[in-house]
C-alpha cells in the first residue's frame, strides 16, 4: 500500500458530499461524466478513489459498467448508502498498487477531484499511472483531472 496516502475516516466521509455540493450541480458533473461515457465506448471504466460515488454512480447510471478502488472503507460506506455491490462494485485498496478484476479490459480509468495529490510523491504517481497501464485494454485511456496550483504556492 502507499503510505502517504490520506485514509478518510468516519467523520470526514459523513460531510464528503455535503461538503463539496457544488460538485454534484449538474452543470458541474455532466461534462465530466459526459466526457467519460464517451470514452468508454461502451465499455468499463474503473475508477481509482472512487470516494463516495460522486462520478462513478452518475456514470453507472448511464449504462457504463464502473469498478472503484477507494483506500477508506469510511468512504465506501457513504457510497453503499446510495448504490449495492452488484450496482457498483469497489475494492478497499490503493490505487496505485490494488488490482481490480477485470483488469486489462477497462476502456477507461479515471481519477478525479484533485486525487492524484493524495499520492504525494513522485514514485507514487509513476506507480499510479503504471498501475493503470496494467487495467487498462489496448488503445484505453487515463484520465487525470486536476487543478492548477498558484505559482506562489510551488515557490514555498
Amino acid at each position: 500500500m502507499v503510505s502517504s496516502s490520506d485514509v478518510w475516516d468516519e467523520e470526514d466521509a459523513a460531510t464528503y458530499d455535503a461538503d463539496g455540493a457544488e460538485y454534484f450541480k449538474p452543470e458541474v458533473l455532466d461534462p465530466t461524466v459526459d466526457f467519460l461515457e464517451r470514452l468508454a465506448d461502451g465499455g468499463p471504466a474503473l475508477e481509482f478513489a472512487i470516494g463516495t460515488g460522486r462520478v462513478g454512480i452518475s456514470l453507472a447510471a448511464r449504462g457504463v459498467p464502473v469498478t472503484g478502488i477507494e483506500l477508506s472503507a469510511a468512504m465506501v460506506a457513504q457510497l453503499r448508502l446510495k448504490v449495492g455491490e452488484g450496482e457498483l462494485p469497489v475494492i478497499v485498496g490503493d490505487m496505485a498498487t490494488t488490482m481490480a478484476p477485470g483488469a486489462g479490459s477497462f476502456s477507461v480509468v479515471f481519477l478525479v477531484w484533485n486525487s492524484i495529490s493524495n499520492l504525494r510523491t513522485q514514485a507514487e504517481q509513476v506507480q499510479c499511472f503504471r498501475h493503470a497501464a496494467n487495467h487498462l485494454r489496448p488503445g484505453g485511456r487515463f484520465v487525470i483531472e486536476l487543478w492548477v496550483p498558484p505559482i506562489q504556492r510551488l515557490l514555498t
